[in-house]
């Protein structure tokens, strides 16, 4: 599978909350550096797979409504929007936040991050 071809998959076929897709995608020394609301935090491989198991836990669906698509060598940058359904509602998508990443490859996996979002 191609660089681009596991970002599709992990954006459209919502592997972002696939732990074990995540767990093959991302290098054991993957580091995020995530500008939130909340300020900066840096995640590791083990709080990535923590968070797609949360976001798994607390909504049905997840949709990546994306924008923006740049691949360059062994980097590629997404613009999107993420939207989710509830348990409460689990027919109506809400955007809970809007989000730019770089994802940087290094052999065949993703070794760093660079994500700034902010809540809608």
């Amino acid at each position: 599978m191609t660089n681009r071809a596991k970002i599709e998959f992990l954006y459209k076929e919502d592997g972002m909350r696939n732990d074990v897709f995540l767990n093959e995608l991302l290098h054991d020394d993957f580091i995020l550096d995530w500008d939130s609301s909340h300020g900066n935090v840096n995640m590791n491989k083990a709080d990535i797979i923590g968070l797609a198991k949360e976001l798994k836990q607390n909504y049905v669906d997840s949709f990546m409504e994306i924008s923006h698509f740049i691949e360059d060598d062994n980097q590629i940058v997404v613009k999107y929007n993420h939207k989710v359904t509830t348990i409460e509602n689990p027919k109506e998508f809400v955007l809970i936040a809007k989000v730019v990443v770089i994802w940087e490859f290094e052999a065949d996996k993703i070794k760093k991050g660079y994500q700034i979002s902010k809540p809608n």
